[in-house]
């Protein structure tokens, strides 16, 4: 246990020391504000640049949150896993690894360890994000109370351990980085694309990413989440301990 907080305290330095928890927290931050932004002022941006354009519909919060979904699901977990790609990779090429565990610290307190980490830094960024959504999106808007807006929000955060969890089983199976980002590019697209199966669909767990606007626009009930959170929640898990598995077997 001592070892593994141990090295809790040194993945959260090293995450500030190289600047990786600062960029996702800039990426996520950004997206978060920009989105009510680029919902309310786009279509007037649009209307100076072409004088004959005529937009049909004033924006709405709504709108925004489809911004937020659209930017988080896509740019902001996408830059979450080219930037914790590297990190079991940096630990190989250096050596380090060897070291710490001939000197005690077990492999599983590694691999939880680093999960940890990853998870409390994506979560912060993550809320935060959400928090500047919010906030803007009801400034600029009255309208802002659509239902299960958290709920949303929330379904979206359980994908972010859905991606972790497969990202730490690539990082311990391939040294490189760039085969540990494709690897988790590769199981993420392979259970996105299980939801073209009609029987299967329902229970995919990408779901929590790609309905959330059905969800606060009333298309779609909380129950739709249900299944696919638990399903999400399960592969995080099993991922997590497929990861441990394999590491306590791999030579480093």
């Amino acid at each position: 246990m001592n070892g593994y907080i141990a090295f809790v305290k040194k993945e959260f330095m090293e995450n500030i020391k190289n600047y990786r928890f600062f960029i996702l927290f800039a990426v996520f931050l950004t997206f978060g504000i920009a989105s009510a932004f680029l919902a309310k002022f786009t279509p007037e941006i649009l209307s100076a640049l072409a004088a004959d354009m005529e937009m049909n519909s004033e924006p709405v919060a709504l709108d925004a949150w489809k911004q937020f979904y659209k930017n988080i699901s896509g740019v902001g977990f996408s830059a979450f896993i080219i930037l914790y790609g590297s990190c079991l990779s940096t630990e190989y090429s250096k050596g380090t690894l060897i070291l710490m565990v001939t000197k005690g610290l077990s492999r599983k307190a590694v691999i939880l360890a680093k999960f940890t980490v990853a998870a409390i830094l994506m979560t912060l960024c993550y809320w935060v994000s959400y928090g500047a959504a919010y906030g803007y999106t009801a400034y600029l808007w009255d309208n802002t109370n659509l239902p299960s807006v958290a709920f949303a929000a929330f379904a979206l955060w359980i994908a972010g351990f859905l991606y972790l969890s497969i990202l730490m089983v690539g990082c311990v199976i391939f040294k490189q980085t760039f085969t540990s980002i494709l690897f988790t590019g590769g199981i993420a697209a392979l259970i996105s694309l299980l939801g073209i199966i009609k029987p299967l669909a329902g229970f995919n767990p990408f779901i929590l990413t790609t309905k959330n606007v059905d969800l606060i626009s009333g298309m779609a009930a909380v129950s739709d989440f249900l299944i696919p959170a638990l399903i999400s929640i399960g592969i995080s898990i099993s991922g997590l301990l497929t990861a441990i598995w394999l590491f306590n077997r791999k030579q480093l």
